[in-house]
């Protein structure tokens, strides 16, 4: 489920609006840090660092933490993610700290007696749990980056003490919580949690965790160890023993154990690497299909007469200068890379992924050069020569110019629903990011092969798609990220392009509306509201030109962006899809903004 589900985008209210985490700061500071994430109380502690002499991998790791204590939908540590490091020496790295497939994962636990997928198995309880990846992946992040200033304690201080004394529920926390199907899904610890009484928590409400300020404290003292080893990795393998199947009652019990939770690594890899119109863009490679598909929409869009459309759309009176040929481009590269994503992409350590093809000049040339006035719905993906779901994103720039992007899930909103009793955080819902059974789409409607198929130890193909950009003296110019299943990849691409393309300030960037194609299947949706969105006339053009249409009234993704102008100044801007908040040091966090009302 998509945790901007309840985002229904009517009229002015959301994306018109200049009250939420979108708005842009009016005296744009130079020299300072920014930090950008879903909740007002994590940008805030992320913001403390900075000003106490911290660095962007000290902040961002901060802030993080934070989330999982005050953004329970999907700040986790049951769950795992992507963090992309830039620093201002102009080294690049990025860390995989996904999720992996516990060693005796079997693809025939979610099938029925008849050989057919149950989805239910791998969304809700304990088959849908992957080992997780975050405790040890921000403590990484610290360690290789870090500057010294902090311990790592220290850093776990502002979420224990979150924890602890709790905070006020906010509009957003209490609104996914009416959802009956959030409710069903939880397990006993969470409903006591999150439902006191028998009743959600409501706005104003002081949501105090002390058995998560407990798992805190021990991961505060012994670092990693506290949660892959001890009583908070008992208590997660006692849970996952307790809980029932859907469909299976408590005959099958979860895959990971603790000598999985012992030997989690994470995986410190190359960034991809790409270029835009004078940009350097560094991006997170496989298993996160994000960089792949964004670095390959980029590359076929950079040959096509941009600037001049750009033009012709200003003149005929096109809003934003976004003309429907312009959008017919847009579609058509997404449409193209998504069919190479479900064919080709997964874990590089299980299978071999073509990125250097996927990549090449050529195949690059031959996609754009297949893009005519017309759709192409029935679009292949690349063949080789015959030859012998809930997630959260983060930005971070500090004064010094080093950068992280990161972007952490649980995959579904809340995970797979189980609560460690004992340990107080939620665990992931992330073995559905897995190709169960070839062709059968997941959550998000996505399709795979055998690339990304479920094995031991593997990672699943994940779209998160943290991307840090350049400029061409070196200098950090954009960090950015979103989430939102696969509409992470078209939410953060569209930004870069409105930014890049049509010139729009970073605040209006983020709050236009958005499109969203994934190939499979066939129809473009869009977000559709009455006021500021999509011109009718430009939605009947693409349908002129052979593209299917779906309009539907929820947002796409939650960008979270950062910034730096030609001229040195900082913008930063938090998405008003969700109830987060920007912040630029000396100058405070910005106010979130208010769920729509139905």
């Amino acid at each position: 489920m998509d945790v901007t589900r309840r985002a229904l985008l009517v009229g002015a209210l959301l994306l018109a609006s200049c009250a939420g985490g979108g708005v842009r700061f009016d005296e744009a500071p130079l020299q300072r840090g920014a930090v950008v994430s879903e909740h007002p109380l994590a940008t805030q502690v992320g913001l403390d660092v900075l000003a106490r002499g911290g660095n962007a991998a000290d902040a961002a790791v901060a802030t993080a933490l934070a989330l999982a204590v005050v953004y329970p939908v999907a700040g986790n540590l049951g769950g795992g993610g992507f963090a992309l490091w830039a620093g201002a020496d102009g080294a690049e790295e990025a860390l995989d700290f996904r999720e992996t497939a516990p060693t005796s994962a079997d693809a025939a636990a979610y099938l029925d007696e008849e050989g057919r997928f149950v989805p239910a198995r791998s969304l809700v309880g304990p088959l849908a749990v992957g080992v997780p990846g975050s405790p040890l992946g921000l403590h990484e992040l610290w360690r290789r980056h870090g500057s010294g200033a902090f311990t790592w304690a220290e850093l776990v201080q502002p979420a224990l003490r979150l924890a602890r004394e709790g905070f006020a529920v906010d509009p957003w926390l209490a609104d996914d919580l009416t959802d009956e199907e959030v409710r069903a899904k939880m397990n006993p610890t969470a409903l006591a949690l999150f439902y006191p009484g028998g009743a959600p928590l409501e706005v104003g409400d002081r949501l105090v965790q002390p058995v998560l300020a407990g798992t805190l404290a021990r991961l505060a003292a012994e670092g990693p160890r506290g949660f892959y080893g001890g009583p908070v990795a008992e208590a997660l393998v006692g849970e996952l023993a307790r809980s029932e199947v859907p469909g299976l009652g408590r005959a099958t019990r979860g895959f990971c154990t603790l000598e999985d939770l012992a030997g989690y690594a994470i995986a410190v890899r190359e960034p991809l690497v790409g270029q835009f119109q004078g940009h350097e863009l560094f991006a997170m490679p496989p298993p996160s299909s994000g960089g792949l598909v964004i670095l390959q929409v980029l590359g076929v869009l950079e040959g096509l007469p941009l600037s001049s459309e750009v033009e012709a759309a200003r003149e005929a009176g096109w809003r934003d200068a976004l003309g429907e040929r312009m959008v017919h481009w847009w579609i058509e590269a997404l449409r193209m890379a998504f069919a190479d994503r479900a064919e080709h992409m997964g874990d590089p350590d299980f299978h071999d992924v073509p990125v250097r093809e996927l990549l090449s000049p050529a195949w690059i040339t031959a996609r754009r050069t297949s893009i005519s006035e017309r759709a192409r719905v029935d679009v292949a993906p690349w063949a080789p020569p015959h030859e012998s779901a809930q997630t959260t994103h983060l930005s971070v720039l500090d004064r010094a110019g080093n950068a992280v992007s990161m972007t952490t899930t649980l995959n579904g909103a809340f995970g797979s629903g189980l609560m460690v009793r004992g340990g107080g955080f939620l665990l992931n819902n992330e073995l559905d990011d897995f190709a169960i059974q070839a062709g059968v789409p997941n959550q998000f409607g996505l399709v795979g092969n055998e690339a990304n198929a479920l094995r031991p130890r593997k990672r699943p193909l994940s779209s998160m798609s943290p991307t840090i950009a350049r400029d061409t003296g070196g200098r950090v110019c954009l960090v950015i990220g979103s989430p939102g299943g696969p509409r992470i990849i078209t939410a953060t691409l569209q930004v870069m392009l409105r930014v890049w393309v049509l010139g729009q300030e970073l605040g209006d960037a983020v709050r236009s509306p958005r499109l969203h194609q994934q190939w499979s299947p066939q129809a473009t949706r869009f977000e559709a509201h009455e006021d500021g969105g999509w011109p009718p006339a430009l939605l009947e053009a693409l349908r002129e030109r052979g593209q299917p249409l779906e309009l539907l009234d929820w947002g796409f993704g939650s960008v979270q962006a950062i910034l730096v102008e030609p001229d040195g100044s900082v913008r930063a801007a938090s998405d008003p899809r969700r109830g987060g908040a920007a912040g630029l040091e000396g100058l405070g966090v910005t106010a979130p903004a208010l769920p729509p009302r139905d």
